[in-house]
């Protein structure tokens, strides 16, 4: 299959010869990934990784001559690192394109089958697949399980799609409900996301009260140190900051303004707190974790800072170079990348994540 479906755009139309003038149907928007976690380079499987809290409370009653010392202690913790491998192996051959209007920058003659240093490979190709492997990241470090098994299988996986792109490791959400299984204060519930039909879970959230009261509880029930890390925010659901919205309209008669700030990412206010709208996990959660009747938890939220979650790899660069070639014997030209991936919650106790 080629990368691009071609298959359904024909040459018919003599006019439409340069790719160029393609006008793409839809675009994967990237929400900064800084903007939300922090990359750790140069970690392997099984590398410690230690975090130092507060110390001991000092100071009491006293003064004079022979104070007695005391010994104080400061909260440490260790964790390790899990990384998993990632692989993209893909393959394309000429034929793919003929008779599509792709076929416009194929090369001639013997040198036919070889598609690098093509518009196609260099103008198509290539700026699509950076798009892909950053959805990729996205997906491992937010959605990753390596226990991810389909619908049909017991899991939350949609049917019929690839379990093993979630494989790799596991990933923050995996993580941060594994937090609030152990400590259900730092979990705040959303009763909409239990409702058995896409309908009921989007109405059930859009009511009056609703959404405010659930961005009320985190704020009220999240760990005061939390408000004291740098880029500290809600990290929201595109559903949950519509219905945020709706609520302050409906129950307020304010309209909550949204600032875009880069790429698409929008932000507002909400009782001094900066929200982050993540539209990329609701496009997610319907792409990946939809039985055809609901979605998995549809409407979430996490309270935390970028720097408490990190995501690693071996290298310096998260994303790694693409090996391109043409294999004169199979005629066929193939794109293969790989490497390394995991991510880790620095203190449990420093999120609050609704569900």
């Amino acid at each position: 299959m080629p990368i691009l479906d071609f298959a359904k755009l024909t040459p018919d139309n003599q006019a439409v010869k340069d790719l160029k003038d393609l006008i793409q149907l839809t675009v994967f928007q990237n929400e900064d990934m800084e903007r939300f976690m922090t990359f750790m380079p140069n970690v392997t499987n099984g590398k410690k990784a230690g975090f130092i809290g507060e110390m001991e409370d000092v100071g009491v009653a006293g003064s004079g001559c022979d104070p007695e010392y005391k010994k104080v202690a400061i909260a440490a913790a260790q964790k390790e690192w899990e990384i998993g491998d990632w692989q993209i192996p893909l393959e394309m051959c000429y034929t793919d394109l003929e008779n599509t209007i792709a076929k416009y920058c194929l090369k001639t003659g013997t040198n036919i089958g070889d598609l690098t240093s093509t518009e196609y490979m260099d103008g198509i190709v290539l700026p699509k697949l950076s798009e892909a492997m950053m959805k990729m990241m996205w997906r491992f470090t937010w959605f990753g399980d390596k226990s991810a098994a389909s619908v049909i299988g017991g899991g939350q996986i949609t049917d019929g799609v690839n379990i093993e792109l979630f494989k790799t490791c596991d990933g923050f959400f995996k993580r941060l409900f594994a937090i609030c299984t152990n400590n259900t204060g730092q979990h705040t519930e959303i009763a909409a996301n239990a409702e058995e039909s896409y309908a009921l879970q989007k109405s059930k959230m859009k009511e009056t009260g609703i959404a405010t009261s659930i961005f009320d509880a985190m704020l009220q029930d999240a760990d005061s140190r939390i408000f004291q890390k740098d880029g500290c925010a809600i990290f929201a659901t595109k559903s949950m900051c519509d219905a945020l919205t709706h609520d302050m309209k409906e129950k307020y008669k304010v309209i909550m303004p949204w600032e875009v700030v880069f790429d698409g990412v929008e932000v507002s206010k909400y009782d001094g707190t900066t929200i982050v709208k993540c539209s990329i996990w609701d496009r997610f959660i319907q792409a990946y974790q939809n039985n055809k009747t609901k979605l998995n938890l549809p409407h979430r939220a996490v309270l935390c800072s970028p720097e408490n979650l990190m995501y690693g790899c071996e290298g310096t660069e998260p994303m790694s170079d693409l090996d391109i070639w043409f294999d004169k014997k199979a005629r066929k030209n193939y794109i293969y990348s790989t490497g390394k991936l995991g991510s880790m919650i620095g203190e449990d106790e420093l999120v609050q994540v609704a569900y």
